[in-house]
């Protein structure tokens, strides 16, 4: 089973909206079509460089071509397209087959779907042992977010593109005096001397951005999924329209 070029884009879009909610440096608003350069995808996602990129894709999707052919297009940057990458990995990324499986001598593929990804995610390292169709998805997401993203995009491209995340109020406070004294010390350094007092602000926000991270955030919403039952169902429905 082949992905096709739509497939890929999506995914790459997905990965962005994701970034927009959860990565601090990525810029909304920035979006990338088919016709973006490579550079431009790279600087709206803030991603690696070309060459480490280029290692990550061909493993994730275990492409069986030598690795220099999709390092020639992400090099080249500049003249090189998302139309270009995104025709690449369709065209040689292997899809995962999901083995529907018989449930009271019926077909049932959402059960398929459920193994699948719950497999995925044990063999990315996420501990999956009280994994069940009624668990919630926040409490998961917040142990292993980036790699249900990813695992979720890849088996049924398009299925997580829409999120809202804003963490605790004391993680928001801790990182304004962190950012305030990271800035405050350079400037100060800069006209006079350095002093280990002008390292306390930041010390101090550290801390309380650590202590709001461990709290609960105050909203988070997974493309409206609350379960994984609800998830399951979405990535069938993908499927379902990739196949019509």
């Amino acid at each position: 089973m082949k992905y096709n070029k739509e497939d890929i884009f999506q995914m790459l879009i997905s990965q962005y909206q994701f970034a927009i909610e959860f990565d601090p440096v990525v810029v909304k608003g920035m979006d990338f079509n088919y016709e973006s350069s490579i550079l431009d995808w790279r600087d709206a996602c803030d991603l690696v460089s070309p060459k480490k990129l280029a290692k990550i894709y061909h493993k994730e999707f275990k492409i069986d071509r030598p690795l220099s052919e999709l390092e020639d297009i992400l090099i080249n940057e500049d003249s090189r397209t998302v139309s270009d990458f995104c025709e690449y990995i369709s065209k040689y990324a292997e899809r995962e087959n999901i083995e529907t499986i018989k449930l009271l001598g019926q077909n049932c593929q959402t059960a398929s779907i459920f193994r699948t990804l719950k497999q995925n995610l044990t063999e990315k390292g996420a501990d999956t042992t009280e994994l069940k169709p009624s668990s919630e998805i926040n409490p998961f997401f917040l142990k292993y977010g980036g790699l249900l993203i990813d695992e979720v995009n890849r088996i049924a491209p398009g299925t997580m593109s829409e999120f809202e995340f804003k963490s605790h109020k004391l993680s928001r406070i801790g990182r304004n005096i962190m950012f305030t004294g990271i800035f405050a010390m350079i400037g100060i350094w800069w006209i006079w001397s350095f002093n280990w007092w002008l390292t306390l602000p930041i010390i101090i926000g550290v801390v309380t951005f650590q202590i709001g991270d461990k709290k609960q955030p105050e909203k988070l919403n997974l493309g409206g999924f609350q379960n994984f039952r609800e998830l399951i169902y979405g990535m069938e429905n993908k499927f379902k329209k990739a196949s019509t």
